[in-house]
Order: C-alpha cells, then sequence, then structure tokens
C-alpha cells in the first residue's frame, strides 16, 4: 500500500479537465470580490476628498494658532457683508433684503459665540471686512456688498438715508463692470480731496485738529510700500462699498492677510485705524488715489438714476450731521 503519490508520476500524470475548470472559476471568483471591495471604499470615501473644507477645518492662517478656516459654505449670486455688534438689531435685513444671502459678523462677540465674529475687535468695520476675504476667499459670491449694520445712517446716499433703497436699486451688473463700486455717489465728505499725503509727509504739520491726515503718510507706507505716496487721496466717505469675485482675487489671500495682520498689530485706536482703510479701499482694489467719479454719470450706473437735474443731486443727499434725528424716519426733524 502507498501512503504517498511520487512527485514526479504526478507531475506526468495527466491532469483532469473538470478540476482546471474549477480553479478558473475560483480564480474569477476572488478577482471579482476584490473589485467590488476596491469599488466600494472608494464610494466610502466619498467625493473631492482632497479639496474638501470640511476636511481642512482647523488649518492654521497667517501663524495665528486662534485662527480657523470655516466649514465650506456655498456662494450663493449676491451676498451682504454687515459690521455689527451683539446688540444690533438686524431684522430689517431679513424683512426687506431676503434675496440675498447675508453674512451678519457680530465684531464683540467671542469665539465660542453662535455665529460670525473677528479675530479681534478692532478698525470698526475694516477687520469685519478682512475677515470675510479671507474666510469667503475660495467660495466667493459673483457681487459681495460691504455695509455698516445699521440700516438708517447719515451718509446713506438716498434721501431717506436707507440702506434697504441702495441695496435694492444697486446695479449689480455695473459692480461686476466696474469691480469696485462705492456705494456713495455723493463729493460732501471725501472727494474731491480729503487728504494730502506726501504734504504731511514732507511738512509734518502738527495738525491736532485732523489726527488721520497726521498719521497716513506712514500708514500709507507700511500698507503700500511700493507705491509711492500720493499728493491727494479723495474719495466718498464711509466704508460702504461692492466687489466683485473677479476683483477680489486679483490680490492673493496672502495679501488680505497682512492687511489684517496690520490692523491687529497697529497701536491706533479703532477710529483712527478704520479711517485710514476707509480712504485707502479704493486704492487696495486698484482706483486712484484721487477717484470721484462725476456725480451724475455715478448716481445713473450704480442705481439707475439717470437723467438727474442739478437740483435732483442737491436733494438726492442734505447733510443732517453725524447723527440723524431721533426716530427717522416716522419722526420727521421738524417734529423735534
Amino acid at each position: 500500500m502507498r501512503w504517498f503519490s511520487s512527485p514526479l508520476r504526478d507531475c506526468a500524470s495527466p491532469r483532469d479537465p473538470s478540476v482546471s475548470r474549477s480553479r478558473v472559476f475560483i480564480y474569477l471568483g476572488l478577482a471579482v470580490t476584490l473589485l467590488l471591495l476596491s469599488y466600494q471604499l472608494i464610494l466610502d470615501r466619498g467625493p473631492g476628498i482632497g479639496t474638501s473644507w470640511t476636511a481642512i477645518q482647523g488649518i492654521i492662517v497667517a501663524g495665528d494658532e486662534d485662527r480657523f478656516v470655516p466649514d465650506y459654505v456655498q456662494p450663493a449670486e449676491k451676498e451682504l457683508v454687515l459690521a455689527a455688534m451683539q446688540a444690533s438689531n438686524m431684522s430689517w435685513v431679513e424683512e426687506h433684503l431676503s434675496d440675498w444671502q447675508v453674512n451678519i459678523y457680530r465684531a464683540d462677540a467671542k469665539h465660542d459665540d453662535v455665529g460670525l465674529t473677528v479675530p479681534v475687535n478692532k478698525g470698526n468695520e475694516a477687520m469685519v471686512y478682512l475677515t470675510y476675504i479671507i474666510d469667503r476667499y475660495w467660495s466667493l459670491p459673483e457681487v459681495s456688498v460691504f455695509l455698516h449694520g445699521g440700516r438708517y445712517q447719515w451718509h446713506v446716499d438716498n434721501p431717506l438715508y436707507d440702506s434697504v433703497i441702495s441695496i435694492s436699486h444697486l446695479n449689480l451688473d455695473f459692480v461686476q463692470e466696474a469691480g469696485y463700486v462705492n456705494l456713495r455717489c455723493a463729493w460732501s465728505v471725501g472727494c474731491p480731496r480729503e487728504l494730502e499725503p506726501a504734504r504731511y509727509l514732507r511738512e509734518r504739520p502738527d495738525d491736532k485738529g485732523h489726527p488721520t491726515a497726521v498719521e497716513y503718510p506712514d500708514r500709507f507706507m507700511e500698507l503700500f510700500p511700493r507705491a509711492e505716496v500720493p499728493e491727494v487721496v479723495g474719495t466718498p466717505c464711509c466704508s460702504q462699498f461692492a466687489l466683485s469675485k473677479t476683483k477680489i482675487h486679483e490680490q492673493s489671500l496672502e495679501h488680505y492677510v497682512r492687511l489684517q495682520q496690520w490692523l491687529m498689530d497697529t497701536e491706533l485706536d479703532a477710529g483712527i485705524s478704520g479711517r485710514i482703510l476707509e480712504y485707502s479701499w479704493h486704492m487696495i482694489f486698484g482706483k486712484p488715489a484721487q477717484y470721484c467719479l462725476d456725480q451724475r454719470e455715478c448716481y445713473c450706473r450704480t442705481y439707475g438714476y439717470c437723467n438727474m437735474t442739478d437740483s435732483d443731486i442737491q436733494n438726492q443727499w442734505v447733510w443732517r450731521g453725524l447723527q440723524l434725528p431721533e426716530g427717522w424716519p416716522e419722526q420727521s426733524e421738524s417734529a423735534e
């Protein structure tokens, strides 16, 4: 009796065809199973895992360990960016501008509070604007409009000083064309000349009544290190403007991070640092130092108020001081 077969004899023996076919089917089955398992693993990873914003949440920006990239926000065609405080009543936005996607930054809110806030509450609205641009740089809408939190403000460019009117009438096609559009056309306050940086740099006057003008030349050189200090800076006040996505993307993300870092590091108080940026936004976004559009053309292209007479332009915005009458617009000035 043989307890084992000779290897040489087994190799020389003819193979059973049924055994060979069985092995082929086994190998095919294993291959199909491996392919199905690989496909399932790919599905479990989900689409775009290499570029998911959720996956990179927590990335450090500009060396600030407390600064985190927010979750991805699906951009709309148009968005509002509002600089507010925790006590600000922002219900007017939802009530009257519900067709806009809204970003309300409460500058004095803590980071663990619900909602949007800023790294440091400095520079008034400027910190909000730069924070939005940095956080949303890769998910910007076609048009972003930057505003203060109050609906009625002394500088809003219409007879009621009403931001709802300005936003509702804003010509988005013109924003796309121009890239940067100041929401104010009136020349009162800011135009044709607000600052004389080159003269102040040469003469260094002791102008205690105009601290922004005194600080501006040196701060301009910090903000625009490759630019010549201009003789005149002129543009309508007061830090409310619209930007196209294309215009924002003309500068790198790092550029805006540097501007924000300047604002975070400056020893200037919020009023002065905010005003320095107020009279720099137009240059940051590629306009000349003296940028005062013809008022008639500006109203027509920005808001569609065309064929305005001199009287229309004069009455479009009237100086009432730095604060509107209490109860405006329900309570008129004459009723006080």
